[in-house]
């Protein structure tokens, strides 16, 4: 059964003008673990309705809140957690066949989401039975 996830703790660094987090790819610990094909951000509002509501066949993601902050419900199939994100450092890494959904965002909650490959709409399982049927396969 696949891992529900994995947190990367992110490089931030904190000055008397702000804040740093440092976002790249590679083995270490505090980096995305694949090379980054794809970037998604997304502004959200308090009364948005949830996102997601799905799972891929093949790609990777690292999904993570830059302002604000959600819930994110995944499911494997075997367990089912919430996790809640509202720091830039963390990284939630998504294997393939997580189901996830976003919801709960604070007040002008914006996202960020890194894949490992390009848009394919062929990679989404997009209905939660059809989800539940590859994982039997």
């Amino acid at each position: 059964m696949k891992k529900l996830y994995t947190i990367i703790k992110f490089p931030s660094f904190e000055t008397k003008n702000g804040a740093l987090t440092m976002f790249q790819e590679g083995k270490n610990a505090g980096e995305v673990p694949f090379t980054i094909k794809r970037t998604l951000v997304t502004k959200c509002t308090e009364s948005s309705e949830p996102r997601g509501a799905h799972t891929h066949h093949q790609s990777r993601q690292v999904f993570m809140v830059l302002s604000g902050g959600c819930d994110v419900e995944l499911d494997n199939g075997a367990e089912k957690t919430t996790v809640t994100l509202s720091h830039p450092e963390e990284g939630l890494v998504l294997e393939p066949y997580v189901w996830h959904v976003m919801k709960n965002f604070k007040k002008d909650t914006v996202t960020l989401a890194l894949f490992d490959s390009l848009y394919d709409e062929k990679d989404y399982i997009r209905n939660y039975e059809e989800f539940k049927k590859c994982l039997k396969k």
